[in-house]
């Protein structure tokens, strides 16, 4: 799953049936900081990565998760909990960051 964000700070997810791949693309020149300011209230910085809601994610593909996507999510997003890679309060899944270009 790569969620993209543009210079106007318009949000796309791409790949979304992909759950072995986790990140954001953004402009380069775009600082962690300055993305999760674009992403909206459900997204915050900790310097280094993106934290992203779930509920955020959810919203960005509406209508394109049907049963088998959110089993698949909720497989995904378990996974990254063992790991270490959501927040204290589980809600927020952690991304990093990739500048193409």
């Amino acid at each position: 799953m790569i969620i993209r964000v543009d210079e106007a700070g318009a949000v796309r997810v791409d790949e979304h049936a992909v759950f072995t791949d986790f990140h954001v693309e953004a402009p380069a020149g775009f600082a962690v900081a300055d993305l999760a300011a674009t992403m909206g209230e459900q997204t915050r910085s900790d310097g280094e990565y993106l934290w992203i809601a779930e509920s955020a994610i959810r919203h960005w593909l509406s209508g394109l998760a049907d049963d088998d996507w959110e089993e698949s999510f909720a497989g995904m997003v378990s996974y990254a909990r063992s790991k270490g890679w959501t927040d204290e309060a589980g809600t927020h899944l952690r991304a990093h960051v990739e500048n193409p270009g």
